[in-house]
């Protein structure tokens, strides 16, 4: 049972991986196969949904990373403006750390999938779930509901946009500026 397990999440993370390079045209299952290991039978066994599932499950685990992050920081008492910090803090450093290569999964997998029926919902869901979490955070800060709900939802806006920016322009400044900029007003 713990090599089934492990085998899926190998798979399950890799696609992930790749889905943040190379988006969902550029994440095949030979690729996942090759960068997890994975026994080519592997696939039909843990996604019969094939690569659809595959990648379903993919962008729902790397929003998932997100949000509990997000959670994590608003339980330790983080305000707002330290909660966008951080993430914006991590995808800068990925960028950096990767030669900005690797941007954000979700925001990639949007880019191409968000009209399929079976991808297009989960990433709605974590946005949705992004967004509650900052907008949570201001509400616990004193923000009113709508205002809160507004600027977190421009806080992930910006923030998808400044990592696909920052990838083109092979430069941080993008996530920089909309850090700086919008921790300010919250």
């Amino acid at each position: 049972m713990g090599v089934t397990t492990d085998t899926r999440t190998r798979m399950i993370t890799s696609a992930a991986l790749l889905l943040r390079e190379h988006g969902v045209a550029g994440t095949s299952i030979p690729k996942v196969l090759a960068h997890s290991n994975g026994p080519r039978g592997s696939v039909a066994h843990h996604f019969p949904g094939g690569r659809t599932e595959l990648i379903t499950e993919a962008v729902a685990w790397a929003g998932t990373l997100v949000t509990d992050a997000l959670a994590k920081k608003r339980a330790a008492g983080a305000a707002p403006a330290e909660i966008f910090a951080f993430i914006c803090d991590f995808y800068a450093k990925q960028l950096t750390s990767t030669d900005y290569t690797a941007g954000c999964p979700v925001g990639a997998t949007a880019q191409e999938a968000f009209n399929d029926p079976a991808i297009g919902p989960v990433i709605g869901a974590i946005i949705k779930s992004w967004t509650g979490s900052i907008s949570d955070a201001l509400v616990d800060a004193g923000r009113a509901k709508a205002d809160a709900d507004n600027l977190a939802l421009l806080c992930v806006c910006s923030l998808e946009g400044a990592i696909l920016i920052a990838r083109v322009q092979r430069s941080i400044r993008p996530i920089v500026a909309v850090r700086e900029h919008l921790t300010g007003l919250m």
